[in-house]
């Protein structure tokens, strides 16, 4: 049942870097600042170390949000969870839309947990401070987008370049913009299915996640596998360019001044995220920071129609989610 745990958070780690890995490199490619084999294996990297440098105050978020003493019987539970993110994880990537992994993950864990244990089985306290960081975030993330393009554009008008030398300068800023927002992926990502594992071996030892952390601390074979999953999902996404296409060219005209002040948008709001142990969605903030840069320019600028498609997929994720992961628990209990 332990390797069972574990393969199936490694599965959704390397789906969730396959599946997100064009929120740091869609910008970067479709201006032209990087090759697009260059720019998801530098994302590949950085989705890397994000995790090893930045901590892990995320993972004890996420792993709290279930009652860990409460499920050391019933291991089904944290497999059905992964199991029905994951589905919505394909699905998603099929039709081509952004979705939140942390959406997912959380949808997964309260229908599992409702499940098997009922209400009582789920700290809520935790749910509602998920759920504001992945409510408030995107709305930030628009706001911030747009703050950094008016501001780039200020600084373009000051230097009285012409649009050929901004666009040279811009395309070389990118490569720090995506590599910092892969970062930032990494750091914020990768932590939440940390937190699983780690909610899982505190169940066996009757323990909930803070007090097993306090007293064996936080493994670091889990810290390095997730990292490295999470990577090579990532590095895998060089395969499929289908969801890099709607970040990259379906939401609204992107030049190198768009990519590099969405890409900042995006990577400052995830970095205090991570900071602050808070699980946000890396897809809604960059999709919303990007959307931002959009708006800087004109309403009209924006595909509402794209942007409609996407968050109706953001409202379905949870219900979704909570509703496959009871179904598989009823499965794998009636199976085992």
């Amino acid at each position: 049942m332990f390797i069972a745990v574990v393969a199936a958070a490694l599965i959704f780690d390397l789906l969730n870097g396959f599946h997100d890995g064009c929120n740091a490199v869609s910008t970067v490619i479709y201006t032209g600042a990087l090759k697009p084999r260059i720019a998801i294996g530098l994302s590949a990297f950085f989705n890397f170390i994000g995790p090893l440098v930045v901590g892990v105050a995320v993972a004890e978020t996420i792993g709290r949000v279930v009652d860990g003493s409460q499920i050391a019987d019933k291991p089904q539970l944290i497999i059905a969870a992964l199991l029905g993110a994951c589905v919505w994880e394909i699905l998603t990537w099929i039709w081509a839309l952004p979705m939140s992994s942390s959406h997912a993950l959380v949808g997964g864990l309260l229908g599992a947990t409702l499940a098997a244990l009922g209400a009582g089985g789920i700290h809520w306290d935790k749910v509602i401070l998920v759920f504001a960081a992945l409510i408030i975030s995107p709305i930030i993330g628009i706001a911030t987008g747009y703050l950094v393009m008016r501001l780039s554009r200020f600084f373009f008008a000051k230097t009285r370049w012409n649009l050929s030398k901004a666009d040279r300068f811009y395309k070389h800023m990118q490569i720090l913009s995506s590599s910092w927002v892969s970062f930032s992926h990494g750091s914020n990502d990768a932590t939440k299915i940390m937190g699983i594992i780690v909610l899982y071996l505190a169940a066996q030892r009757g323990l909930g996640v803070r007090e097993y952390i306090d007293q064996e601390g936080f493994p670091y074979w889990v810290i390095l596998s997730c990292a490295g999953a999470m990577a090579i999902g990532t590095f895998l996404s060089v395969k499929s360019f289908r969801l890099i296409r709607t970040l990259g060219e379906r939401i609204t005209k992107l030049h190198p001044i768009n990519g590099f002040s969405a890409e900042c948008g995006g990577a400052i709001i995830i970095q205090v995220a991570s900071l602050l142990g808070l699980p946000v969605s890396t897809t809604h903030v960059v999709t919303s920071a990007v959307t931002g840069t959009g708006l800087a320019s004109k309403l009209g600028a924006v595909s509402w129609k794209v942007i409609r498609a996407i968050m109706l997929a953001w409202v379905v994720t949870l219900p979704f989610c909570a509703g496959m992961a009871a179904i598989f628990y009823y499965l794998l209990s009636w199976l085992t």
